[in-house]
């Protein structure tokens, strides 16, 4: 119930939706308010400025939700570098699997064992100097059986900071086309197959772009798992490389993970859910 004692009177009404079964892919929630007799489903925004007229743009009173159909490892504890900005954390909460954002100090002298995980944000290098300044930490960490995750990076990034050299180049592969054709090089290697079986049907409906600044070229000792190219371009294998190093294991992403898990694209989800699960993979 609300009330409205004047016309331009604004309130904010929180409320919980709890589908009796939620199917994959998207649900559309609908509002609806009974008022005066008559019913409203569609909402507007104010446009223009001072000394124009002011103009309502009205769409309809809807909410997109997405069903994803994934597992996840139990009972993980996940470090988060932020690099220049982006909503996996928030993601990775409404997944059931919060994070926690470490800080420059926890970089530096941190007790980074105390994580099965540590992930790096997007672009973490153009904008975290401790972690530039500590990355042998990192490497040790993933030495001694920590696993890291490093998502996209730039210009920056290529200085070989993982255990193992690699070339990104500048400027870097990009495959912007969303829908372009993804093989999968190695089906069954631990990081597809567990504890989600990833099929090429994941990269489904994903939305602006594939990925940013694909691997060029990289050490024998990183496995590439896919490939994936925009037309009239070479083959890009270096979306998504994993390696093992001493106890631990390195992974590298360009795949525009950080975009789709915000859009609610499931094969995200689950693409995601797999690389969270990896420190406890039993084939890892």
């Amino acid at each position: 119930t609300f009330h409205s004692a004047a016309a331009g009177d604004t309130q904010t009404i929180l409320f919980t939706v709890k589908p009796s079964q939620m199917q994959p892919g998207t649900n559309t929630i609908t509002a609806t308010a009974d008022y005066a007799g008559k019913k409203y489903t569609s909402g507007y925004t104010i446009a223009g400025y001072a000394g124009l007229p002011r103009s309502y743009y009205y769409r309809p009173a809807t909410f997109q939700v997405t069903g994803a159909d994934f597992q996840i490892a139990p009972n993980l504890k996940i470090g988060y570098i932020m690099g220049t900005g982006d909503e996996v954390p928030q993601s990775l909460a409404l997944m059931g699997q919060p994070v926690q954002l470490l800080t420059d100090e926890d970089i530096a002298s941190g007790d980074l064992s105390r994580f099965d995980e540590v992930i790096l944000g997007v672009r973490a290098y153009s904008a975290r100097p401790a972690l530039v300044a500590n990355n042998k930490r990192l490497l040790e960490y993933a030495q001694q059986g920590g696993t890291v995750i490093a998502q996209y990076g730039t210009a920056e990034f290529d200085h070989n900071y993982g255990p193992y050299p690699f070339t990104l180049g500048w400027p870097a592969e990009n495959v912007v086309e969303q829908s372009a054709a993804v093989t999968l090089l190695a089906p069954e290697h631990p990081l597809l197959a567990w504890p989600n079986h990833i099929t090429t049907q994941d990269f489904d409906n994903w939305v602006e772009e594939r990925g940013h600044s694909f691997m060029r070229t990289w050490d024998p000792q990183y496995t590439a798992l896919t490939e994936t190219h925009d037309a009239n371009q070479d083959a890009q294998r270096g979306g998504l490389l994993v390696a093992h190093t001493g106890n631990g294991m390195y992974v590298y992403v360009a795949y525009a993970l950080y975009r789709e898990l915000p859009e609610g694209v499931p094969g995200a989800a689950r693409i995601f859910a797999n690389l969270l699960s990896l420190p406890k993979n039993p084939q890892k």
